[in-house]
């Protein structure tokens, strides 16, 4: 985590020997901040930082984000590669100090909210954390040295990777990338070296759609191949179940299923809601086994966009429904208010006198008066809310 101040503790500390006595003590003062802490703040706080480029999760006014845009994978990987010198094969094995350099160089690069602190940091230690792992594997298994790393150091790299603890933690971790499930083949996808928040962008600019993409429509994009076919078997399994899961849902009295509704944009971003919170439901479901490492299948680091560093993966997209689908469900609720108001009900149906005492003039009534049991109710309901109650209601709305 970024380096911060020791929380004082909130018990009150006795000298040693007194027992019951009735007389408090001040909790310690929390230790200094360390010379790394001073120095982070200093860059964090520094005017000139607003100039430097943005980062946004959202990408607004032309923002870059971490996992999406290359040129900022780019500066991190340039960043450890052009400071290594060390045997050190992962994120793990490198000093705290050289990571904080790292770190520091990075907020002298990029400029970011407050708000995102935390996120930019979990999301420029993982993809630090990934790509050094990955190009010093390659290296390996090319039989290259890296030019970053020297002779000596990277004879120790080796030497590290022939042990037999390294041999069984390399054959376990092959063992899980080539796992599928009972009678399903190796998961396979066709993004390429581009990362899944990568293609979902450009799938909005390139589309000129209007919101983000939704998760079954991204992994059709990155799990098929250009004649439609599916890569991926559980890829596939797992999209139709949703979409004919999310089809029932607006056959079977969804307020999105009205037809004089469904080109607009409200209705294209409920969709979107719906097949996205049915995607998590059936990742998540007992009776699937589509992830057991607390990762959602299929989305790639697309995943991770939103997540804050102490929520699960499933949790934080929860989140992101819910947050997105509460304007969704207020919009719907006042238009069913206005169906309701008095304005719409307030005239009396044709062929009834206005009640008295408003100051009007009866109406005078038809040649054939209307039978008092035919008569129009007052309340004049037009759309069915229970779908949208019942959707309200599972998303905690």
């Amino acid at each position: 985590m970024p380096h911060g101040r020791t929380p004082a503790s909130s018990q009150p500390t006795r000298p040693p020997g007194v027992v019951g006595s009735s007389t408090s003590y001040a909790a310690p003062p929390p230790p200094p901040p360390t010379y790394a802490t001073r120095t982070e703040e200093a860059l964090l706080r520094a005017p000139t930082r607003i100039n430097q480029s943005h980062l946004h999760p959202d990408k607004i006014n032309g923002a870059l984000w971490i996992g999406v845009d290359p040129e900022v994978h780019e500066f991190i990987r340039a960043t450890w590669q052009g400071n290594f010198r060390g045997p050190w094969q992962s994120w793990l094995k490198v000093p705290v100090e050289k990571r904080t350099s790292w770190w520091h160089s990075f907020i002298q690069q990029y400029y970011w909210e407050d708000q995102f602190h935390e996120e930019s940091y979990f999301k420029w230690k993982l993809q630090t954390r990934v790509t050094i792992c990955r190009r010093i594997s390659q290296k390996r298994q090319k039989n290259k040295q890296p030019s970053y790393i020297s002779a000596t150091d990277w004879e120790t790299i080796l030497a590290n990777w022939s042990t037999a603890e390294a041999k069984a933690k390399s054959q376990s971790a092959a063992e899980s990338r080539f796992a599928a499930l009972p009678r399903l083949k190796m998961h396979v996808h066709g993004a390429g070296p581009h990362t899944f928040a990568n293609i979902a962008y450009n799938m909005v600019v390139e589309e000129g759609m209007e919101g983000p993409v939704s998760y079954p429509d991204l992994v059709r994009k990155t799990h098929c191949r250009k004649d439609g076919t599916f890569l991926d078997e559980r890829a596939e399994a797992l999209v139709l179940e949703v979409e004919q899961a999310v089809k029932e849902m607006l056959q079977d009295g969804s307020p999105l299923g009205d037809s004089q509704t469904d080109s607009t944009a409200a209705t294209r971003t409920s969709k979107r809601l719906l097949l996205n919170k049915e995607y998590i439901k059936v990742i998540i479901s007992p009776a699937h086994s589509w992830t057991d490492t607390g990762t959602i299948y299929g989305l790639g680091n697309l995943q991770c966009k939103n997540k804050r560093p102490s929520e699960s993966v499933p949790a934080a997209l929860k989140r992101e429904i819910n947050m997105e689908m509460r304007p969704q469900a207020s919009a719907a609720q006042a238009s069913q208010s206005q169906h309701h108001s008095p304005s719409h009900s307030a005239a009396p149906p044709q062929g009834q006198a206005q009640p008295k005492g408003h100051g009007q003039d009866p109406t005078p009534p038809h040649d054939q008066p209307q039978d008092p049991g035919d008569a129009q109710p007052q309340h004049l309901i037009t759309t069915n809310n229970s779908a949208l109650d019942r959707l309200c209601n599972e998303l905690g709305l």
